[in-house]
């Protein structure tokens, strides 16, 4: 178990009458690179904006090193930063912006060699864009000058929410690389909110899901949304053919709010089961899509069902023996404490 640099406990945000985050317990490591995965209005935006304080739970605690987010001092907030999806440039020129947090912090001679090395990082020749007007930059080029004045200052944790939205194909890996550099060079703590999945998938060292500001222990591709019929002290999702997942009637389940399946503790097989156990849920479907995780060296297998389509993560030993190939029919199954539908 590695060092904890974010401990969050009981915190609960609301607007209004309406619970934005309602987070039990969550525990990020230091030098880790976290994703954060879910839906629009989950609450991915809020929780970055926590962690960099620059919002308060209404109760509960987030420690960040040991300080409690009612007295944390400034020096330690100046370690966190953050790159909001729409990032602001300063009105000045390239190098101005990237002067200027290092200026705040009250360094003033600061070496020509450290602001090239900065635009570099993200992939921007010096001598084209140091004198550069910020209105005279596309919005790719933007995101990385505004990721270029982060990392010049070398923060012990750096905050992304959407930070892949403006950037075209070419402009991801050297901006992946930039992160990565942060991340192994200089130890830097890297928390992701994104709906890049793939992306996500081949740079975060772990994921969580966010559901209706809840955590998930995995993420929440394999949410289950929809029509669910109540029966007495049961609810059921029929996913089509009479394949169906029930749960207690108590749980609050609907359009928007499903349950989640870990897609680890998802059992796959070219072959039907030769018995069932109570305890298991079953269904059929087919292979839709078979990839490698790069992070974990795991199997991401998707297999459509009816109109959903869910996800199991296995290793490489246990795929082989699964025998499943693409568009193959295959049956899985698992248990019910699989399931997920509340956060405590």
């Amino acid at each position: 178990m590695g060092e904890e640099i974010y401990g969050i406990r009981n915190i609960l945000k609301t607007y209004g009458h309406k619970p934005v985050l309602d987070i039990y317990e969550l525990s990020i490591q230091k030098g880790e690179i976290l994703g954060i995965v879910g839906s629009n209005g989950c609450g991915k935006s809020t929780l970055l904006r926590h962690l960099a304080f620059l919002e308060m739970p209404h109760s509960g605690s987030i420690k960040y090193k040991n300080f409690a987010h009612t007295d944390i001092p400034l020096h330690v907030r100046r370690e966190i930063g953050i790159l909001l999806p729409e990032p602001y440039l300063l009105k000045r020129s390239v190098k101005d912006n990237l002067l200027f947090g290092l200026h705040v912090r009250g360094e003033k001679n600061v070496p020509t060699k450290d602001i090239e090395e900065a635009l570099k990082l993200v992939g921007l020749i010096p001598k084209k864009f140091l004198n550069r007007q910020w209105h005279e930059l596309s919005s790719g080029e933007t995101q990385r000058v505004a990721l270029a004045s982060r990392l010049i200052l070398k923060p012990q944790t750096l905050l992304l929410d959407e930070p892949t939205n403006s950037l075209d194909f070419s402009g991801i890996p050297q901006f992946s690389d930039a992160l990565m550099h942060a991340n192994q060079e200089w130890g830097t703590t890297i928390i992701i909110a994104s709906h890049d999945l793939l992306w996500l998938s081949s740079i975060t060292t772990r994921q969580i899901g966010l559901h209706f500001g809840r955590i998930m222990d995995f993420s929440t591709s394999n949410l289950v949304l929809g029509k669910w019929q109540e029966d007495g002290k049961n609810k059921s999702f029929d996913f089509g053919n009479n394949q169906k997942i029930t749960i207690p009637a108590s749980w609050r389940v609907g359009e928007k709010r499903g349950v989640a399946i870990d897609p680890r503790k998802i059992c796959i097989s070219s072959s039907a089961p030769l018995h069932f156990e109570d305890t298991k849920i079953y269904l059929q479907g087919t292979v839709s899509g078979i990839s490698r995780l790069e992070k974990t060296d795991e199997i991401s297998i998707k297999i459509a069902i009816g109109s959903q389509t869910l996800e199991a993560i296995t290793n490489q030993e246990n795929f082989e023996k699964s025998a499943v190939s693409f568009l193959n029919s295959v049956y899985i199954n698992f248990t019910k404490e699989s399931l997920q539908n509340k956060a405590r």
